[in-house]
């Protein structure tokens, strides 16, 4: 495959208009006060997604589990850490095969050109298909935790995502198998074969540095027990942790006393020892204190290569022209406080790129076993016990992970049960409609503090009865302004990666290939656009506008294969934008393919009015 790579070119508009009169480097007069005050009232801020926007998916099921889709902004209440929020974003997203979402716009007519008079292409000439129709639509990707499952949990949940993939994938699906720990991977296919073997490939030996320091250091520390010593320095964490260093390191009792009190908890821990003798030796500290920052260490390597997995495949999954889920098989994983806001991160940006996140939770129907199974070695039997309220916030927290991710972002969170075909099969398969609400916080502060959300059916709802609500819970605040150069990025990466059409700016897309000599075909594609209907900011003598236009193509599995983004740089005279563009602008691309099946994606959003225009095309080519 021959394409040329994505580049940004800086084009000074000149075809079909006068030139502008300006050399490299040089600039128009400034305005004065008065002229840019007029033309910022002309010119009004139309960006719709605010800095502060907080989006909030909502499911809504009724008494038998069904999504419900007739509700309105008026059915809902919205709250920021208990104060009630105007929800001044609503929008319902219909994710069934056979329908459009329920805010997309129609589909564009055929905008396909015959080839430019005059031209002739070599070996005859051929029109691109322009509807969209028999391409891939539904994307799944399979991610397992490698890192932190059982080999028993992979091998189960492993035959049945085979089960599921044998059974329910379609002809215009397509399916992924990725792991946490990257030692496997198969891109979007809707081979079976390949599938299976990826499957089939994935082994659970990479989560064991974690588990063996748990269980073979002096002391015993699991990786909550060791963010409370070694973070929140936990007395209660602390003197277990001692009592066990008793054992494991022949140390003498009266060195390390234990704790003699144990009264009011945590709100978050097990109960705090409040009489603690504190002249505890420094050899007992430091081992504690050294086995805590071990398997901190570690845990924290393997949850960083879990995040930064799932933002990859959320960001992989964004290009997919389609319905987009992913299904997290995991036992769940723990997440610090100080990574807390990549969590709340990573569930935007699935919001943003409509990508669904499903979560299994991989070990089943599993009961705690004090002190571990029989594999696992006990260094104080004295302490099993006491250690049981660690174990049991450790795996509510590693439980909580996978849930906020699912329900954060409209999926289905799968748990208790040892069924993992019924739970595959309900996590994969996307709600058939989602509620996004949207708010922007009074007075938030920009301090990086969590916010609890809360979202109910107002009581005066005629449809409040009986409905099962599953929202996101909560977000972190952020820590500065969004830059508006990144937020327009951020905006036109996601119009280009979505299948959505867009046409608050009148843009339109026209395709054509020649057939060469080799077999490929160089693949043309215009962007045209309306100048007239542009807003344009008056600069001295000047209107001023710019134009982003990003062109790229995906293959017939939906895999991103390249593109390109033009910025087209407009300071038009008067006379010329009255008389000399009344035909649009022009903005061409072109790339070198191989015979199969393209879809042509354009994105156009310009700098004053900040519109933007999306449009597909489905291209053959012979």
């Amino acid at each position: 495959m021959s394409i040329r790579p994505c580049v940004l070119v800086r084009v000074l508009i000149c075809a079909g208009i006068a030139s502008t009169g300006l050399l490299p480097g040089q600039t128009t007069s400034a305005p004065s006060a008065h002229s840019a005050e007029v033309v910022s009232k002309e010119t009004p801020f139309t960006f719709k997604s605010g800095t502060n926007l907080v989006p909030v998916p909502v499911v809504v099921r009724d008494h038998a589990g069904h999504a419900v889709g007739n509700l309105s902004r008026d059915d809902f209440q919205l709250f920021d850490n208990g104060k009630p929020q105007m929800i001044s974003k609503f929008s319902i997203e219909r994710l069934a095969k056979d329908a459009q979402p329920a805010t997309s716009s129609p589909a564009p007519k055929d905008t396909t050109t015959a080839a430019a008079p005059g031209a002739t292409p070599p070996n005859g000439s051929a029109l691109a298909d322009a509807t969209t129709d028999g391409i891939p639509d539904r994307f799944v990707a399979y991610l397992f935790d490698d890192l932190h499952m059982s080999l028993s949990d992979l091998v189960y949940t492993r035959d049945a995502a085979k089960r599921q993939i044998d059974t329910s994938l379609h002809d215009l699906d397509r399916a992924a198998i990725y792991t946490t720990s990257g030692s496997q991977m198969q891109e979007f296919t809707g081979d079976r074969a390949k599938l299976h073997a990826a499957l089939d490939a994935i082994t659970a030996s990479h989560g064991t540095i974690e588990k063996s320091l748990q269980q073979n250091g002096c002391p015993q520390v699991s990786y909550y027990m060791a963010d409370r010593i070694y973070n929140k320095n936990d007395m209660s964490a602390w003197v277990i942790a001692m009592d066990d260093v008793i054992v494991c390191a022949n140390l003498s009792a009266a060195q390390v006393p234990s704790c003699v009190t144990a009264q009011s908890a945590p709100s978050d821990g097990p109960v705090t020892c409040v009489s603690v003798n504190f002249a505890i030796s420094d050899m007992g500290q430091q081992m504690v204190r050294a086995a805590s920052r071990a398997v901190i260490l570690s845990g924290d390597r393997d949850t960083e290569a879990t995040l930064a997995t799932l933002r990859a495949v959320v960001a992989r999954m964004t290009a997919m022209p389609g319905q987009r889920s992913i299904v997290l098989v995991s036992p769940g994983f723990r997440v610090l406080d100080d990574r807390r806001d990549e969590e709340t991160g990573l569930v935007e940006r699935a919001i943003k790129g409509n990508v669904v996140i499903g979560a299994i939770d991989a070990r089943g129907l599993y009961t705690q076993i004090p002190g571990g199974d029989a594999s696992e070695r006990v260094s104080n039997s004295q302490t099993i016990a006491v250690k049981m309220p660690f174990v049991q916030m450790e795996t509510m927290s590693q439980t909580d992970t996978i849930a906020n991710l699912a329900y954060g972002t409209g999926g289905n969170f799968y748990h208790g049960t040892n069924d993992y075909d019924e739970g595959l099969a309900r996590v994969a398969a996307q709600p058939e409609y989602i509620y996004v609400l949207g708010f922007s916080p009074l007075d938030l502060k920009l301090d990086g503090r969590y916010h609890n959300l809360k979202v109910t059916m107002k009581p005066a709802s005629p449809n409040a009865k009986g409905m099962d609500l599953q929202a996101r819970k909560g977000y972190y605040a952020p820590k500065y302004a969004a830059n508006p150069a990144d937020q327009a990025k951020q905006q036109i990466e996601e119009a280009f990666f979505s299948r959505d059409e867009i046409h608050d700016l009148a843009a339109a897309l026209q395709t054509q290939y020649f057939k060469l000599d080799s077999g490929d075909a160089t693949l043309s594609t215009v962007a045209k656009v309306d100048v007239k209907k542009l807003a344009f900011k008056k600069d001295g003598d000047r209107n001023r506008n710019d134009l982003t236009v990003v062109t790229g193509l995906f293959d017939n599995d939906g895999n991103f294969v390249g593109g390109s983004q033009k910025l087209v740089e407009m300071r038009l005279l008067d006379e010329t934008l009255e008389k000399r563009v009344g035909q649009g602008i022009a903005v061409k691309s072109s790339f070198t393919v191989h015979p199969g099946r393209y879809v042509v994606r354009m994105v156009v959003r310009d700098s004053e009015g900040q519109a933007m225009a999306a449009q597909s095309s489905l291209v053959e080519i012979p």
